[in-house]
């Protein structure tokens, strides 16, 4: 039981950080010093209203359901835990996300189809030879999307798998299930018109995902009883259900990686408790199922090897340690068997080199620029405010005794080294999901144990934490555009009129262009404004590039640009027949660059091989280098001129 003095300093150092971010997220107008994410103040007042509504009914509910608990739950009571968990929990995913989205359902395909959010559809969904694909899989992940560029392939192989079961199914079952898909299918980068089984089988990523995400409620109720009781497992499971970063991040397959956290840790709590070696191959075993899903899960052994270190000094005298030393080598060694189990089954099916498929992502990875200090902070931070701070900071303010202990070393010491390392970069609130059960259970420890006071105060701190970030805070900005919500333009009087067609049938056509002027070192633009003129369905989605040159080699370049069409948002593949896109590119000219006028080129290529498109145009546009030469100059201004941009 806590003192008066130490209750009252676990209150302060829960609701101080607390009620700043969540002041931070309602009133200040520079969300750059405590928020890493958008906000957005559009969410209906309904939603707003039925997040606050669903968040506190959940926590009311829990309480009532375990205030009085027993260490040993009965059923009805674990059943009604198990309704709770699942309907509350899904209720607040599906309400987070219409906050952001409007309609949660669309919400959800659109992440599972953006090529910017994930995108595992687009790589998993079209591999015909999976034992080719993963052998090859570390020379071609450079060419794919952005996180597959950034990950092992398992978690690609979903969607794989989604196909060949919508194959099964009677073709007029599939093409059912696709044609509600299709519409949002153009922003993973693939033509609309792919063969139904492939579209289909997003539906399959989209289940295993949530599902995923709800299973980790069992092997965390399981750890937690063994190490703790089943009242403070109970407490564990109803905390995870309202943590932020579940509802935050709804078809994010690192909520899923969270469930191989809890796996390990429930082996480890076996194998040192019961002292039977399987338990470390399970560990293991998991942990290589998970880094075959992402290397992001690699500190999950960290955090397993403290954890165990911990149990062991707090179950054995050190004597007794002493005696068991071959068994923990032993232990240790078919933890590392099952770690590399199916590491060593993909290289010998198909030939796949782990360690140049490390190197490969981690050099893709590593490029990524990121300053070093403010990061040590922003990182653990980050993720704070997603497994909810009021949590946090009862772990760190009291979790460093008992059965806690484990816990909160695992925790501290795992978080510390990542953010030290300065591997782990961009998105870590949630990368990192996989730490909020570990959270969760340490908390639950305290909670199970603390005086009914605090135990309220944390409560309901923790619920106005999640529901005004689950309100506010907007971490799935940069969705791509929908055709039906791209906005009507007409190419203005001003812009300059061309005729010009691009690809081998020519599909495309630029219609016009609008061209600024600038300084040297000083910021130019160009608006192009294209239509697809076909009447079939684009099938690539090409980049636009934009070069400003000396001349008409195209060799000597002051600027250029290279994007897909309005700012990365609208690929061509989304294109719909006589709709005119303005799509806007601006470049930085090189600073040595002399006052005077200079060519323009404009052209299409496919990113993946870099092959451009052809081009056709009339005068008085010319096509040269497969891309087109626009009749009117880019101007260099003197930086004394005072010049209007043209």
């Amino acid at each position: 039981m806590l003192s008066n003095a130490a209750e009252k300093r676990v209150v302060l150092i829960a609701t101080l950080p607390t009620l700043l971010y969540v002041g931070m997220l309602l009133l200040f107008p520079h969300r750059d010093i405590l928020i890493l994410w958008e906000r957005d103040f559009s969410a209906s007042p309904g939603i707003a209203f039925a997040i606050a509504v669903v968040c506190t009914t959940y926590a009311l509910a829990l309480w009532l359901l375990l205030r009085n608990a027993p260490p040993c739950l009965s059923t009805p009571r674990k059943q009604a835990l198990a309704a709770l968990f699942v309907l509350g929990s899904l209720t607040l995913q599906l309400l987070v996300t219409a906050a952001a989205e409007g309609n949660p359902l669309v919400g959800i395909v659109r992440r599972t189809f953006d090529w910017s959010t994930g995108g595992y559809w687009t790589v998993g969904a079209f591999v015909e030879d999976v034992r080719d694909f993963i052998g090859r899989y570390p020379e071609r992940a450079p060419t794919y999307p952005v996180h597959q560029m950034r990950h092992p392939p398992g978690l690609s192989l979903i969607f794989t798998a989604g196909v060949a079961l919508m194959r099964l199914l009677p073709s007029e079952w599939s093409a059912l299930l696709a044609d509600p898909l299709r519409a949002y299918s153009c922003q993973s980068l693939r033509s609309v018109d792919t063969p139904a089984p492939y579209v289909a089988a997003a539906w399959v990523g989209i289940a295993a995902e949530m599902l995923l995400a709800l299973l980790v409620a069992a092997p965390l109720f399981a750890w937690l009883r063994r190490l703790g009781d089943e009242r403070s497992a109970a407490w564990a499971v109803g905390l995870y259900g309202l943590t932020p970063g579940l509802s935050a991040w709804v078809s994010q397959f690192d909520r899923g990686i969270a469930l191989a956290t809890v796996i390990i840790l429930y082996a480890v709590e076996r194998l040192v408790r019961e002292q039977r070696l399987r338990h470390a191959w399970w560990a293991g075993f998991s942990f290589s199922i998970a880094t075959f899903a992402t290397f992001g899960a690699v500190p999950i052994a960290l955090i397993a090897l403290v954890y165990a270190i911990v149990r062991l000094v707090q179950l054995y005298s050190m004597r007794t340690i002493w005696e068991l030393r071959w068994r923990i080598i032993a232990a240790f060694l078919l933890a590392a068997f099952g770690a590399a189990s199916i590491w060593g089954a993909m290289w010998l099916w198909s030939d796949l080199d782990p360690f140049a498929l490390y190197h490969t992502i981690f050099e893709s990875h590593l490029g990524i620029e990121f300053p070093y200090w403010p990061f040590v902070f922003w990182h653990p931070w980050d993720h704070v405010t997603m497994a909810g701070i009021p949590l946090v900071a009862l772990l760190l303010a009291q979790g460093w005794h008992g059965k806690a202990l484990p816990i909160a070393a695992a925790y501290t010491i795992t978080l510390g080294a990542l953010s030290l390392a300065h591997v782990a970069r961009a998105e870590t609130g949630r990368v990192w999901l996989y730490f909020n059960p570990i959270v969760v259970a340490g908390a639950a420890l305290l909670l199970a144990e603390a005086p009914r006071a605090l135990a309220r105060i944390i409560l309901a701190l923790f619920v106005l934490h999640g529901a005004i970030q689950g309100i506010l805070l907007r971490p799935m900005q940069g969705l791509g555009i929908l055709p039906n919500e791209y906005p009507i333009y007409q190419v203005p009087p001003e812009a300059q009129v061309i005729d010009t067609r691009f690809t081998s049938d020519g599909a495309i056509a630029l219609r016009a262009y609008h061209l600024s002027s600038a300084p040297p070192g000083g910021e130019g633009y160009i608006t192009l404004f294209w239509e697809r003129v076909s009447e079939r369905n684009l099938d690539l989605a090409y980049k636009v590039f934009v070069h400003v040159a000396k001349d008409e080699a195209d060799q000597q370049r002051i600027a250029q640009h290279d994007e897909m069409p309005y700012r990365s948002k609208y690929p061509t593949t989304c294109w719909q027949k006589g709709q005119i896109i303005a799509d806007t590119h601006f470049f930085r000219v090189d600073p040595s660059a002399e006052a005077g006028e200079y060519l323009v080129f404009v052209g299409l290529y496919e990113p993946v091989l870099g092959m451009r498109a052809p081009a056709f145009a009339s005068p008085p546009a010319r096509e040269l280098h497969a891309s087109i030469l626009l009749p009117t100059r880019f101007l260099v201004r003197s930086p004394a001129s005072s010049e209007q941009p043209r």
